[in-house]
């Protein structure tokens, strides 16, 4: 698919001009005074995946689903990095068993960039019965724990990044660069947007015999919870999940998922969106991990305005599916 560069630094990608239109439209009702450029490219993705899924007819989920994949390998290289959290093994046969749990941060899976500890506000192990207890941090590593478990069920492994804001400033030449820090920190550049993003992860690890009970929330303020147990994680099985922000459903999130292996290192091949109760369903191609990502973005309001335009928002979870 061929895209066309802008003086600006945004693209187009043709055959999905509208989505450009949609997305100018919710930028004005968002009180910004002219049309926005195509977002940035960590978003791009994201708008196109909006725009497919809101035109394709809903009376075919399964022409639907393998259609949204196609989009979504397309577009993989214009996703954003997340924080995901991973373990060496997430099915331990019996109780007693060990496994190490690592961070990825970046684009690849199963690592790409090292995590740096001063950007995790929370790194915990959450027992099945929701007792937490915190993990270890060293500077700028994969942020590795071996845990032993002891208790059968589904055990949990939660992280939280610290809030950080980014904005997007255009230079001298009109070319949209990427800058760190609020609107305020930016002198007297001129100003495109800022988003403030917090991001969250999960990783399932299953002890013992799998049952039909789903696991816990964790409390984490964006989070994906499996709505039934690990005797359901199985190859081709449809696997329920709801999303939560902030402890609510949050309806009409974008959720991608992909297998780890899966090829490019950098792609999702599954897509699909959160319904009104913050539930959506991902059918398992295949045995193996899986990693799955929700993301949704609103308009800030009021005085932090002064600060960033949007919140942005990324949950990510890891779970083993059976054979």
């Amino acid at each position: 698919m061929s895209s066309d560069a802008r003086p600006d630094g945004s693209f187009v990608i043709p055959f999905l001009a509208a989505a450009e239109q949609c997305q100018q439209r919710q930028w004005l009702k968002s009180e910004r005074l002219a049309l926005a450029p195509l977002p940035k490219v960590e978003d791009a993705s994201m708008i196109i995946l909006r725009f497919v899924i809101s035109t394709l007819p809903r009376t075919y989920p399964m022409q639907r689903t393998v259609f949204l994949s196609l989009v979504l390998l397309t577009v993989s290289s214009l996703s954003a990095h997340e924080i995901k959290v991973l373990a060496s093994n997430q099915q331990l046969g019996e109780a007693g068993g060990k496994t190490t749990v690592f961070l990825s941060w970046g684009h690849r899976l199963p690592i790409d960039d090292l995590v740096d500890s001063a950007t995790i506000a929370r790194y915990d192990l959450v027992a099945p019965d929701g007792k937490a207890t915190a993990l270890k941090l060293a500077e700028k590593s994969l942020q590795t724990n071996v845990v032993e478990l002891k208790e059968p069920g589904v055990h949990q492994v939660a992280v939280a990044r610290k809030y950080s804001t980014y904005t997007y400033i255009f230079d001298e030449e009109g070319q949209r660069q990427l800058k760190r820090g609020s609107k305020l920190d930016q002198g007297a550049a001129k100003i495109d947007a800022a988003t403030k993003s917090l991001q969250c992860a999960k990783a399932m690890i299953t002890v013992g015999k799998p049952s039909d009970k789903g696991p816990l929330a964790a409390g984490l303020p964006i989070e994906i919870i499996p709505l039934d147990g690990p005797a359901k994680w199985t190859n081709a099985a449809t696997l329920r999940f709801q999303v939560l922000l902030e402890g609510k459903p949050l309806s009409t999130a974008e959720v991608v998922a992909r297998p780890i292996g899966f090829k490019p290192d950098n792609a999702w091949n599954y897509a699909t969106m959160s319904n009104r109760k913050g539930e959506f369903n991902i059918v398992a191609s295949q045995a193996g991990t899986w990693v799955i990502k929700v993301h949704t973005q609103r308009l800030a309001t009021g005085k932090v305005r002064e600060e960033y335009d949007f919140e942005s928002f990324t949950a990510t979870l890891s779970l083993e599916v059976a054979p």
